[in-house]
């Protein structure tokens, strides 16, 4: 069947979507010149996303997420009977206490983080449910992505996106390669593709349904020696082995 689009949805969404990534308060002619969308449509977007409780004013001007979108936010979580079991289960595995941990899955062709645990210990970003990243840069996006085949994943990510440091992959040839280095070890690695210096290791599992997630655990590059990528490695497979059974 053909995919239907709405115009006025598909303005709404794109203006959620802004919002949300830039994470500042824009203007009605900032949104519209960003989007390339005619500035009457814009506002009247505008008008019923702030009425609706979607968006709120931040000024005369400026806009900026409103509070009902926590409402659906709590209600997709609730829903999701894995992130529960992740906060549980990381409390039973005291090997992966000392890291910063991540439970995500794949929402088209980036990670959606539906839970983490950030470590005390500093790292170059600071993991929050709801965040979405490259799926190509990403240990857990990168060891979902290698439970697919080449087909499924070159019709995935149709767009390569841009580097965010100098050991990012470059495209689609170099990220396949990747995944058969992943299929073979049974992990992911993120060398610093999303921050230099931090490293995250990735394991894929499927719930009871057949719906595939990732589960990482980051650390500086400094503390990925030997010693700590076995212990962190054994504890992430106990964590998804948990989840999995879960």
């Amino acid at each position: 069947m053909k995919n239907l689009s709405v115009p006025a949805i598909d303005k709404t969404v794109k203006i959620l979507n802004l919002l949300t990534e830039t994470a500042v308060p824009l203007s009605g002619a900032d949104i519209a010149k960003t989007l390339n969308l005619p500035r009457s449509s814009v506002h009247g977007i505008l008008q019923c996303l702030t009425d609706a409780g979607l968006l709120r004013k931040a000024d005369d001007r400026h806009f900026v997420l409103g509070a009902h979108v926590l409402y659906w936010a709590n209600g997709f979580t609730a829903q999701q009977d894995i992130v529960a079991e992740f906060h549980q289960a990381i409390t039973q595995i005291p090997e992966l206490n000392a890291y910063t941990l991540t439970l995500s899955t794949l929402n088209h062709d980036q990670v959606v983080y539906l839970a983490c645990r950030n470590s005390q210990a500093p790292l170059e970003v600071t993991f929050r449910i709801g965040m979405q990243l490259p799926a190509a840069f990403t240990a857990t996006g990168k060891a979902v992505l290698s439970h697919m085949s080449d087909e499924e994943v070159a019709a995935l990510i149709t767009t390569f996106p841009a580097p965010y440091t100098d050991n990012s992959v470059r495209n689609l040839p170099e990220l396949m390669q990747e995944l058969v280095q992943i299929r073979r070890q049974g992990f992911a690695l993120d060398n610093g593709q999303l921050r230099l210096g931090m490293f995250c290791f990735g394991i894929a599992f499927t719930d009871l349904g057949g719906q595939y997630y990732g589960v990482a655990a980051s650390l500086s590059e400094q503390e990925a020696d030997e010693a700590a990528r076995t212990r962190l490695l054994a504890g992430l497979r106990r964590l998804a082995d948990k989840l999995s059974a879960a």
